[in-house]
């Protein structure tokens, strides 16, 4: 049976001489792995639709749960993420999120829509760093382990004095805070507050040095891994940056 889906390349692995496995996250069918053949020899037609953020309209062989590339008409290929070191290791961690972090064979058209808008961000004029934080926070919601910032997960009242509990997904308050608790800069948590809900196409309007943005990022690693896995491409990210 033959399926079309739209899709974004996270990454490829070389198989046998001439052929890739491409890990796609698609629209209709969610995270998927794709038998590409003959795709790494010199005249294959379709070198471009292994090629990692690249975002096409995939035909596919599908028998049972395995996928052969058929065919692909390509409609962006993100190509400007190569030619900046900051913003491919920002794409990097929004493929390493899905890689992570997402089923097998689900769909899940939200997600699918904030990877798109977040990669064509990272090709317009918005800070690479301010893109990849805005799409962490969404992803953390759409996942349902959204990162409570806006008052303390305890008692729910604010405090001058914040510090992150890891075991309950958000802020907590000095009263409420125990051993474990990380303290906080509240300008960090400030701009995640700020740019969890703002439109990508508005990001290049936040002024915020970039320690900050990197203080905020490194804070969504530690509540990620904490639970889950860290994320070594923002890892590379943070020190790159």
């Amino acid at each position: 049976m033959d399926v079309t889906t739209k899709a974004v390349v996270l990454k490829s692995t070389d198989f046998k001489e001439s052929d890739k496995y491409v890990l796609l996250y698609s629209l209709e069918y969610g995270k998927i792995s794709v038998h590409a053949r003959g795709v790494r020899k010199n005249s294959a037609k379709l070198k471009f639709a292994v090629d990692q953020f690249c975002f096409g309209q995939y035909e596919l062989a599908q028998s049972k749960d395995r996928f052969t590339l058929k065919t692909c008409e390509q409609l962006e290929s993100f190509f400007c993420l190569r030619e900046d070191i900051i913003a491919y290791y920002s794409a990097c961690v929004i493929a390493e999120c899905l890689t992570l972090y997402t089923e097998e064979g689900q769909s899940d058209p939200p997600v699918f829509v904030e990877t798109l808008k977040a990669l064509q961000a990272l090709c317009g004029s918005q800070h690479p760093l301010a893109v990849t934080l805005r799409f962490m926070l969404a992803f953390f919601d759409l996942q349902g382990i959204k990162l409570q910032l806006n008052a303390c997960v305890a008692c729910g009242e604010p405090s001058s004095r914040l510090f992150l509990d890891l075991q309950r997904g958000g802020l907590v308050c000095d009263n409420c805070r125990t051993a474990d608790s990380i303290r906080v800069s509240p300008r960090s948590i400030a701009i995640c507050q700020m740019l969890c809900d703002m439109p990508y196409e508005k990001l290049s309007n936040v002024n915020v040095s970039l320690d900050i943005l990197k203080d905020a990022l490194g804070l969504c690693n530690k509540y990620i891994s904490h639970s889950y896995y860290p994320l070594k491409s923002l890892s590379e990210l943070i020190k790159l940056a």
